[in-house]
Parts: C-alpha cells; structure tokens; sequence
C-alpha cells in the first residue's frame, strides 16, 4: 500500500507540472483561434493530463521496483 501511494504523490508531482504547462498551452492557443472558441478546452485537457500521470505513476513506480528487484535478485544467482 506504501508503494502505491508513493507511486500516486510522485504521479501527482509530475502531473500537476505537466497539466499547468498543457492549461497554459491550450488557453494560450485558444486565444490565438487555434482551438476554436471552447472555454473548457485548456481544463479538460489539463484535467486528463494530471489523472493519467496519477494513473500511470503508479503503474511505473511499481513495476519499476519489481524489475529492480528481480534484476538484483537473478543477478546475485547467476
């Protein structure tokens, strides 16, 4: 549980920055006309940006740890 919740703050980390430069993009380019007249066009994204850094940071974290583990593990056997 430890590993997971780890995996979720250093998702949330790296997706916070990630969501604010994709918000500040997206509004950026909405002003200049390129994404059309949507005023929810930059949180949405922003938005789905930060749910899947929590998602997959998770998911990395974990498996990450596992192969370091097993790497060491069968290295130290062979």
């Amino acid at each position: 549980m430890t590993l997971t919740l780890a995996g979720s703050l250093l998702g949330t980390l790296f997706g916070l920055a990630h969501a604010r430069y994709v918000y500040k993009t997206v509004a950026d380019a909405r002003v200049s006309g390129e994404f059309g007249n949507s005023q929810s066009a930059a949180g949405y994204y922003a938005f789905w940006t930060l749910a899947l850094w929590v998602l997959f940071g998770t998911y990395l974290l974990v498996f990450w740890l596992a192969s370091v583990i097993f790497y060491t593990v069968f290295k130290l056997w062979r």
